[in-house]
């Protein structure tokens, strides 16, 4: 694992694009820790983001500390176990989904009754359209067990 702390000039950069895309603001220090194609955002030493594809969203930890306002998504307790273990989010397991969402956008992924969140992904097709019979909803980009999970809120 490499560290990296952000200058000041970076760190807002990453911080106003967290606040873009999910609706939370956030500040303080902001290090960078290197997984690969996704990587870690602590701010003031807590796992509240990831880079991934060069963008910035909240982590898992994140979600369940900040509980945004957009970007909802409702599945089914089906459904858990596939998300927990990567899987993409497919469409006959929602249940719920935020209408603002288009394609592209940051979502997270909750389960239903408890509202637990298990991943956080980027939407393949609008909040409307994710209802529906077949096919694929959000990409899985982080979830509870994988390895940044394990390695920075398990082990933490």
């Amino acid at each position: 694992m490499k560290r990296k702390m952000l200058r000041k000039k970076e760190a807002k950069k990453v911080l106003e694009e967290i606040k873009l895309r999910a609706g939370v603001e956030l500040e303080g220090n902001v290090e960078v820790v290197e997984f690969g194609k996704t990587n870690a955002i602590l701010i003031n030493g807590e796992f509240l983001a990831i880079e991934h594809d060069g963008k910035y969203y909240l982590s898992v930890l994140g979600v369940m500390k900040f509980k945004p306002e957009r970007g909802r998504v409702v599945v089914d307790s089906g459904a858990t176990n596939f998300i927990i273990n990567g899987a993409d989010v497919m469409k006959p397991g929602i249940v719920e989904a935020d209408k603002e969402i288009k394609e592209g956008d940051f979502c997270y992924v909750v389960v239903e009754e408890k509202y637990t969140p298990l991943a956080v992904g980027i939407a393949l097709c609008s909040g409307a359209e994710m209802l529906g019979e077949r096919g694929k909803a959000v990409k899985n980009v982080h979830h509870i067990n994988d390895k940044l999970w394990k390695e920075l809120v398990v082990k933490m």
